[in-house]
């Protein structure tokens, strides 16, 4: 069958594209997702974690990487309806206005903040906060406060202002600058991404076609045009034509499947067993992330969610399944906010959180004890990798190395991220957080001096779930879409996703892949 548009990946971005690309009748629309529907564990607010490592996770690696100790970093995204926003913490950041007016001055006009503002407005009604002139009212994207908060985050957040950091009850607001509580995507206590806000009250669309667990293996292209993709459904290999194409597979992998269909750096392309079609230097180049660090406290009494029993956390699911209420509603991740390392530091550049728990590792190292964790992530990073080809078998992940550290020679990334332990241990130091805490837990304990911070971050850092920019929006030799986010000298083939993204931006990611699939469903429909 032919399609007027084929849409890869029913993620954050796919799920509004097919929303807002059908309200068309006349528009015949097919959504192809890898995964399938979302397991019960995406529901559950606290729950995030418990679906790393499983079927509805991509479970990816980097390449071992030298500014780290050579250590491969575990990259978790999504792979099932809802895409990594049916796996994330539900965080709704935008980011700062600077960052939308930097990707207008790198060469995309139309991208600025008070083009783009509107844009997120759109999607948003905000439970709190509508009404505001930066908030909206009415749109499918359900924004609201966390539904629980545990007595300990309290004390962090006091203890935080304590510190010097100014209370902020909106971090979307005039100022992004200080400490408070994360709005969320959560509706009724239970997540409410794009899957459930976009996709799911217009599944009943004639026009709209939704098949999971296909792998898109390439997209054909005849001279100079996209013509359709082919995929492998139950390991049958099938052919379906279009006449446009988009991209929302995510960063990992749009970029990887422009590779596999040749569409990238010729040579590189070669090398692997892939015959170029189109040479097309930046795809999956400038790769960047969030990197993150976290220090742990024991606490000196039984608190939060990484202390309960199993019984404990039986009650709490029922109280959850039955009310929608309790502990389980909270990602415990919400207790957090933005600083600025020094008083250089024009904008915040470090983004923190407190969690009323001593696991680390993406919950992989669980604590011995009671403890909380607070983490320190780099807002806007220097260093950049590349996401590259390891054959030409669709089915093998694609090399991915971030560059940490090494690929900025400045060492403001690794400065920056030593400035937010110490800004963390100076929030640990106030009352009334410090009457609870025991003591520091090792290995941060031991790291006192610069040097030895320097070695525990690059010991112990982890994403915090951000890749971005390996198919840069611009206009220069290594940009992959225009400001239309359409591919470079082809027809027919656009790219909406957190791939476009010109440069990092400071805070969550999902907001800003949001409005990025607002703006691709207006450009097409227009």
């Amino acid at each position: 069958m032919h399609y007027d548009t084929i849409i890869v990946g029913a993620g954050s971005a796919g799920c509004v594209l097919a929303n807002r690309l059908s309200a068309d009748p006349a528009r015949r629309v097919l959504l192809l997702e890898a995964g399938r529907a979302a397991p019960l564990d995406s529901d559950i607010p606290a729950n995030w974690p418990m679906m790393f490592n499983t079927g509805a996770d991509w479970g990816y690696h980097t390449e071992a990487q030298p500014g780290c100790r050579h250590r491969r970093i575990f990259w978790p995204r999504g792979k099932m309806v809802g895409g990594s926003g049916a796996l994330n913490a539900m965080i709704y950041i935008r980011g700062l206005p600077s960052d939308y007016d930097g990707w207008a001055a790198q060469g995309c006009p139309g991208w600025s903040w008070a083009e783009v503002l509107p844009v997120f407005l759109r999607s948003e009604h905000n439970d709190r906060l509508a009404g505001s002139p930066l908030h909206g009212t009415g749109g499918p994207l359900f924004i609201s406060d966390v539904p629980f908060v545990d007595p300990y985050e309290r004390l962090w957040h006091q203890a935080a202002i304590a510190a010097g950091l100014p209370d902020n009850a909106d971090f979307n607001g005039p100022s992004q600058e200080g400490v408070g509580w994360f709005q969320l995507t959560v509706k009724d206590g239970e997540r409410f991404g794009t899957g459930k806000a976009f996709l799911r009250p217009v599944l009943d669309r004639p026009n709209l076609t939704l098949r999971t667990g296909v792998r898109i293996t390439r997209i054909s292209v005849e001279n100079g045009r996209v013509r359709g993709v082919v995929l492998l459904d139950k390991g049958q290999p099938e052919t379906i034509e279009a006449d446009e194409i988009v991209l929302s597979a995510g960063s990992i992998g749009s970029a990887q499947l422009l590779l596999l269909s040749g569409i990238g750096p010729a040579e590189e392309l070669e090398a692997v067993g892939v015959k170029p079609v189109h040479d097309l230097p930046g795809v999956g180049k400038t790769l960047q992330d969030h990197i993150n660090i976290p220090i742990t406290y024991a606490l000196k009494e039984k608190a939060g969610i990484g202390a309960m029993t199993g019984d404990e956390l039986s009650l709490a699911f029922t109280e959850w399944q039955n009310k929608r209420a309790g502990p389980l509603t909270s990602p415990w991740v919400a207790a957090g906010g933005f600083a600025r390392s020094g008083p250089d530091a024009t904008e915040p550049d470090l983004q923190l959180y407190g969690v009323v728990s001593g696991h680390r590792d993406h919950a992989r190292y669980l604590a011995a004890g009671p403890g909380f964790t607070m983490h320190a992530t780099l807002q806007r990073p220097k260093s950049q990798g590349s996401l590259r080809l390891r054959s030409a078998d669709p089915l093998d992940t694609p090399l991915l190395d971030p560059g940490y550290f090494v690929s900025d020679p400045s060492g403001y990334d690794i400065q920056t991220m030593i400035a937010g332990v110490r800004l963390n241990r100076r929030i640990a130091a106030q009352s009334p957080l410090a009457e609870v805490i025991a003591h520091e837990i090792t290995p941060c304990a031991e790291a006192k001096s610069d040097a030895e911070i320097d070695l525990y971050i690059r010991s112990h850092c982890t994403t915090l779930y951000h890749p971005t920019s390996t198919c840069r929006m611009g206009v220069d030799s290594l940009a992959v879409v225009d400001p239309q986010l359409k591919v470079h000298g082809l027809e027919g083939l656009r790219v909406a996703d957190a791939s476009i993204f010109p440069r990092m931006v400071s805070g969550n990611t999902n907001a800003p892949t949001i409005m990025v699939a607002e703006r691709a469903a207006e450009f097409i429909a227009g």
